[in-house]
């Protein structure tokens, strides 16, 4: 029996300790033989909720770590450069040669040359001002204000010269296309307009006064006849459309009460028909193109001159030559003269430093010099009064 409830006790501690019980009876030794041991009450038995044990896993089993199957390696191909694609040059625009012949004038008044347009053959054959070829290239007209002064023509190789019409102070001769006539400015003796002045209510007319004016006048090559278009008090620097019809000059005043002033003008030979073709009174020296279509000139620009063209209509005008603001003082060019096939314009400037001859496109591009040695030995002068220095003929 003792030997029973030494086994017992420690059991019912471990159910104690365990379930976390108050009071266990525990059964007393009794001198006789002790009875079926009661079952052990619990009171307030509290469930206690054991915590599940996880199974401590166990390792696997070594294996054998498999030896790789040596696998070649991959030999890197060598880059090969793939040529870069080069565009190819483009070919450049060949810039157009210059063809026919040229005469100028030295100075106004000086000598007058002729020379091929590679430079060539410099011939001089004569002296005057303002030279211009006919339109086929066989004869030229200028002007001279010394004794016997006028308009002159002479043949291409100097030849052959006669007086056409006299005057003492003609400018600028210009060939018709057909080459019948030839248009020029000179001056004359005009009056001015009566003005009307008042001082409150009394007012007075002042009657008209002797003035110097320019007018335009167009010559008959065959028999020197002088017809006097309808045009402006100052009128300059006459040049024909294609057609011959039309006449555009540079305008002054109008003689219109109140005074008008506006730049390019255009007229007939008859009749009362001229018109305004600019408003810029900076607008001067106006040069038709032998297609008729547009109209260089010369345009004072705040401090020198540059050249402009323009449609007929006096639409469309843009710079073809631009000097740089950065240079001082600011370089001029000025006298522009149309090649006979219309596809260039030749010009004189003075960008260089000292005047000199040059070309470029009917759209501005392609300036360069040409006529090198003619400057290299011929002094060119320009006296900034509308004078023509170059004409350009086949």
């Amino acid at each position: 029996m003792l030997v029973m409830m030494k086994r017992t006790l420690p059991l019912a501690l471990l159910i104690v300790l365990l379930c976390g019980c108050r009071e266990v009876a525990v059964p007393k030794a009794a001198d006789t033989d002790a009875p079926t041991p009661s079952p052990v009450h619990f009171e307030e038995t509290a469930t206690a909720t054991l915590p599940a044990i996880t199974p401590t896993p166990e390792p696997p089993s070594a294996t054998d770590t498999p030896t790789p199957t040596p696998v070649p390696p991959t030999s890197t191909p060598t880059a090969t450069a793939t040529p870069t694609s080069v565009p190819p040059t483009p070919t450049p625009t060949p810039t157009p040669e210059v063809q026919g012949r040229f005469i100028f004038q030295v100075a106004s008044g000086g000598d007058i040359y002729a020379v091929n347009a590679d430079g060539s053959n410099l011939t001089r054959l004569t002296y005057g001002m303002d030279p211009d070829w006919s339109p086929d290239g066989s004869q030229i007209t200028f002007v001279r204000w010394t004794t016997p002064w006028g308009i002159y023509i002479i043949n291409g190789d100097g030849s052959g010269e006669r007086l056409l019409f006299s005057s003492n102070v003609a400018r600028a001769p210009v060939w018709s296309p057909d080459g019948t006539q030839i248009a020029f400015y000179f001056e004359t003796e005009g009056m001015t307009a009566p003005m009307k002045m008042c001082m409150g209510e009394l007012c007075r007319t002042i009657p008209p006064r002797p003035q110097t004016e320019w007018h335009i006048g167009v010559v008959d090559v065959a028999d020197g006849y002088l017809h006097q278009p309808y045009n402006d008090r100052f009128s300059f620097s006459p040049t024909w459309s294609a057609d011959g019809e039309w006449i555009v000059y540079d305008g002054g005043e109008s003689g219109a009460t109140p005074s008008e002033l506006h730049g390019l003008c255009m007229t007939t030979v008859e009749g009362p028909n001229n018109s305004v073709v600019t408003n810029n009174v900076h607008d001067h020296f106006p040069v038709w193109s032998p297609d008729g279509t547009r109209i260089a000139f010369m345009h004072w620009q705040h401090d020198h001159w540059e050249i402009y063209i323009m449609n007929a209509d006096g639409s469309g005008r843009w710079p073809l030559t631009r000097s740089s603001a950065y240079v001082e003082p600011r370089p001029n060019n000025v006298s522009p003269a149309w090649s006979p096939d219309g596809e260039q314009i030749a010009f004189l400037s003075d960008r260089g430093g000292e005047w000199e001859f040059y070309v470029m496109d009917a759209d501005g591009s392609n300036q360069r010099k040409i006529l090198d040695n003619v400057t290299d030995s011929v002094d060119i002068q320009y006296a900034g009064v509308y004078e023509r220095v170059i004409s350009w003929g086949q």
